[in-house]
């Protein structure tokens, strides 16, 4: 490891001192009550020395400053722009926190009975599977809060039949899917995304009461597109 020379050049009054100190090693000159033309030629080395220090320092900086600190470089190129081209840095506990509460917001539903629900990583995705039995149909919320991720590929499968659906980031209102009361259990998976990517999923499985499901089409995963 290579460090910077460190000095102090200090000039007093006529015929009384003069100190040059470096570093590695340490040299000192000091001469205090000398004769006259002993401080004179002192003196002349000393602002020899002075100045190639001096024409040295005036390329990388005056002053001390060690190699292991901050310097302004390393200031400026952390206080960059970050490249458009690079993945949002990873979220840190607050915003995972915030974010979870805007879904959980965004998703409420006063007259809807909760059955299920959780929050994966966006990296992590969803792969469950429901059982949804009884008589009231059920609906699948999905929402996501991921920053640079526009929406996310939601897959529905119920035995052989199967629909892909968008589901929208970042917006204020869920992407829901109604789903039938019926004895057979559907899958619901929404893979990661190809590259990296920071963020959270909110889903939830409800019950709803069954003129509200008809609104649209009742069976989101057969489609009702016939």
């Amino acid at each position: 490891m290579h460090h910077l020379a460190r000095f102090t050049c200090t000039l007093g009054e006529p015929d009384h001192y003069v100190n040059l100190v470096t570093s590695g090693p340490h040299q000192a000159v000091d001469t205090i009550g000398e004769q006259r033309t002993t401080i004179v030629r002192k003196r002349a080395r000393a602002a020899t020395t002075l100045a190639v220090l001096l024409a040295a320092t005036s390329v990388g900086g005056c002053g001390a400053r060690s190699d292991t600190g901050p310097n302004s470089a390393a200031t400026e190129a952390g206080s960059g722009t970050q490249s458009t081209d690079t993945a949002p840095a990873d979220w840190g506990k607050g915003d995972y926190e915030k974010a979870m509460k805007r879904l959980t917001r965004t998703l409420r539903d006063t007259d809807a009975e909760l059955v299920d629900s959780g929050f994966p990583d966006v990296m992590d995705g969803i792969s469950r599977t429901f059982r949804t039995p009884g008589e009231r149909p059920y609906r699948l919320d999905v929402d996501c809060a991921a920053p640079g991720t526009g929406e996310l590929t939601l897959t529905l499968k119920r035995g052989d039949e199967e629909q892909d659906w968008a589901v929208t980031c970042n917006d204020q209102e869920a992407d829901r899917f109604n789903i039938p009361a019926t004895d057979k259990p559907f899958t619901a998976s929404i893979a990661a995304p190809d590259s990296k990517a920071t963020g959270v999923i909110h889903w939830q499985l409800v019950t709803v009461r069954e003129n509200r499901a008809a609104d649209d089409c009742g069976d989101d995963i057969k489609g009702c597109d016939g």
